[in-house]
């Protein structure tokens, strides 16, 4: 068995995990996998996550625990453990840092609905929460679009100054900017991604504001979580999601439903668009002219991303291998 810390999960190829995300809505639309219903525990503000998942050849679970104060006492808000196994034996084969899995398959989500909601010629966006997942955000953002302006907001300004320092060196090519106001961003930019666990939303509710553009939450998994102004689903003018049940675990769209400012039937599958993606006369078409996609994460996207991660752990001799 092999265990395969965060050092080596940052060695392989986000594309590969890219990949390995369309992997999941393939795997979804065509019904060939077992998913039962992720398991929260609520414990305050805390979370625990339980997130089982099967498809032909592995199942993996993954325990992940979400802890907004975390950073206050210098650690990261996700914590977790990934573990693979083989589907034909039932034997492990694989621990993962749940937390840097976490933190490559969430950023690949969003990067890949960067991909396929997108024009190929945008030229600024926006990164709203400056902490691990938003950095995901960026980098997968960049790898499928050649953005010339990044601005990025969090209600720390000392630590988003740090990630654009970080970042800057990172991709010299990009003009990356601190915002000073998320009102700020979300004017200057095309593309808004939002990667916070708020309570409320974290710009304002004007529907001038949200025209034309495309927003991305990524950060909201509960009820009592919204990250985005009801005037962003009021204005899009479609509203994809990444799971059948984001609808009842977010609250930036459970809120909303639950006011009847937008119907179930108007939430589309995002994987549709995998399978059948939108050409550049669509995303030119003044129907698609301001775009919603909430993410909620599924044990689906971890499967994937862990056979990948495993696979590519084995070939380039990876990982460190454990007696069990």
């Amino acid at each position: 068995m092999l265990y395969i810390g965060k050092k080596d999960i940052a060695k392989v190829d986000r594309s590969l995990i890219l990949n390995a995300i369309s992997n999941a809505y393939t795997l979804l639309l065509d019904e060939n996998y077992t998913m039962p219903d992720r398991i929260h525990v609520q414990n305050g503000e805390n979370t625990l996550l339980l997130m089982p998942c099967f498809e032909s050849n592995y199942f993996a679970t993954k325990l992940v625990s979400v802890f907004p104060d975390a950073p206050r006492l210098g650690a990261p808000a996700v914590n977790g453990i990934m573990t693979l196994a083989d589907n034909k034996t039932g034997m492990p084969l694989a621990v993962m840092d749940g937390a840097a899995l976490t933190a490559e398959r969430t950023g690949a989500v969003g990067g890949l609905a960067v991909k396929i909601l997108t024009r190929e010629n945008i030229e600024t966006a926006g990164v709203i929460g400056a902490g691990v997942q938003g950095v995901a955000q960026v980098r997968y953002l960049l790898l499928n679009r050649r953005i010339k302006q990044m601005m990025i907001f969090n209600r720390s300004p000392e630590t988003a100054r740090a990630r654009v320092a970080g970042l800057a060196s990172e991709y010299p090519d990009v003009d990356f900017k601190v915002a000073q106001t998320a009102d700020g961003l979300v004017k200057a930019c095309n593309l808004v991604v939002a990667a916070t666990t708020s309570k409320t939303p974290v710009f304002s509710n004007d529907p001038e504001l949200v025209k034309g553009k495309t927003f991305i939450s990524i950060g909201s998994f509960r009820p009592d979580m919204k990250e985005f102004p009801d005037a962003v689903i009021e204005t899009a003018n479609r509203i994809y999601v990444d799971t059948p049940f984001a609808s009842k675990e977010a609250g930036d769209l459970s809120q909303p439903l639950a006011q009847g400012l937008v119907k179930n039937s108007e939430l589309i599958g995002f994987s549709s668009l995998v399978r059948d993606p939108l050409t550049d006369e669509q995303k030119k078409d003044p129907a698609f002219n301001t775009l919603f996609f909430k993410c909620v994460g599924m044990a689906l996207f971890d499967l994937t991303v862990a056979s990948a991660v495993y696979e590519f752990a084995l070939k380039n001799d990876l990982g460190v291998k454990l007696d069990f």
